[in-house]
């Protein structure tokens, strides 16, 4: 399993290719900002702040 939020690294054609080429892996992708699903946004809010 692997949940992928919204990077621009992760939703290239390049990653959804190699996604794909994967049946076994199951790709669960994020909203655009959910800090409650994701604190690391909350980590960068912080560090942008400063």
């Amino acid at each position: 399993m692997l949940i992928w939020d919204n990077l621009n690294t992760h939703v290239s054609h390049r990653m959804h290719a190699l996604a794909a080429a994967r049946p076994w892996l199951t790709v669960i992708r994020l909203p655009a900002y959910a800090p409650d699903l994701n604190p690391t946004e909350g980590v960068w809010r912080w560090m942008n702040a400063a």
